[in-house]
This record gives C-alpha cells, structure tokens and sequence, in this order.
C-alpha cells in the first residue's frame, strides 16, 4: 500500500484540536462569514464590467463581481450544509479528519441532513449553486475542449432563493447549537448567541 493510500492517525490531542477547528459552530461561522461576503459583492454588482471586443469574437460584457459572488455563495451554502452535518453525525470529525462529507456537491450534502427542510423544492438552487461552484465560478476553464462553459449570470431570483434559504438555515442550526452539541467524544457544549455573535 502506498503512503498516500494508507490512513493517518493521530494522537488524542490531535483528534481532539480536529475536532475544535471542525465543530458545527465552527462551519456555521464560516459560512456566515462568506455569506456575509458574498452580500457585499452582491451590493456592488452593475458597478464594474469588463468588455471583450475584438474582430475574432463577438463582443461580449460581464459583471465583474459575479464569479466571485457566486463562488462565495456556494462556498456559504457548503459550510452551512456541513454544520448540519457534523451536527447530526459527529463521526464524520472523529479520527482527525474528515470523512463522508468531503464533497462539494451541494444535493448530495443537503440530501443526507435531516435538518434540511424543503430539500426537493430547493434542489435547483444546490444543483445551480454547485454547476457554477465546479466549473465556471471557480476556474477560467473546464477539463477539457469538451467542457468549455461561458460565465453563467447569478440571476436574481436565484439569489434571493439563496439568501431565503442561508436566513432559514442559520436559523435552524443556531437553535440547535443553543440545545448543545454532542461531540463524537461525548457531550462537547453548547452556544449562546445574541445579536451581535
């Protein structure tokens, strides 16, 4: 078995640091923090564009912040799935790394939350978010010749769909998070939360 094959393991006090970084709280802080972020950029759209023009290709204007919005935006909604998921299933934090929930594909985290609510009504806004979030939003190109896919536009109504569901979602794991979280050691803590964090 190759060395990059073979699992880690680490000492007590390693898991336990692991488990620390990649509490529930943790994922929802960072998801709050790009969310916020992405509410910025999302504010400045229509002020910056870039225009390519030239006698090869036809001319063609895009929003400057909309790749880095939407990429933001998926970002947010992944860490905000995985705090429902680790959550739910502290084992997936237990040996000092992460396991089953190291995909990016939004459908398939929210799918194994039961916390979710509305999933099926909302899978077009995981499925969007992670098209984006794999292609276009996140590199300049795809794999291949095969995979060339122009810039999509973080339309409106997908943004607001968006920002519904982060407010519900924030909601729901802050009122979790209040009732305490057991960790995969046993009972871990519980957090307060108040208007300004």
């Amino acid at each position: 078995m190759s060395n990059s094959k073979r699992k880690k393991h680490f000492l007590p006090d390693q898991k336990q640091a692991f488990v620390d970084a990649a509490n529930p709280h943790q994922w929802f802080l960072t998801a709050e923090n790009l969310h916020s972020a992405a509410q910025t950029l999302w504010g400045h759209r229509g002020t910056d564009k870039i225009t390519r023009s030239g006698s090869e290709y036809p001319s063609v204007t895009w929003d400057e912040t909309n790749r880095a919005t939407f990429l933001l935006a998926a970002f947010a909604m992944e860490n905000i799935l995985k705090a429902f998921l680790v959550y739910e299933d502290p084992t997936v934090i237990k040996e000092g790394f992460l396991t089953k929930i190291t995909t990016h594909d939004l459908w398939s985290l929210a799918n194994c939350s039961s916390h979710i609510p509305y999933k099926a009504r909302d899978r077009w806004v995981f499925e969007a978010l992670s098209e984006g979030n794999e292609s276009w939003a996140r590199y300049p190109c795809g794999r291949d010749a095969d995979h060339i896919q122009p810039e999509g536009e973080f339309t409106i109504r997908l943004w607001e769909k968006y920002c519904v569901m982060m407010e519900v979602y924030k909601k729901k794991i802050k009122k979790l998070l209040t009732k305490g979280w057991v960790g995969p050691s046993g009972p871990y803590g519980r957090w307060k939360f108040t208007d300004s964090f």
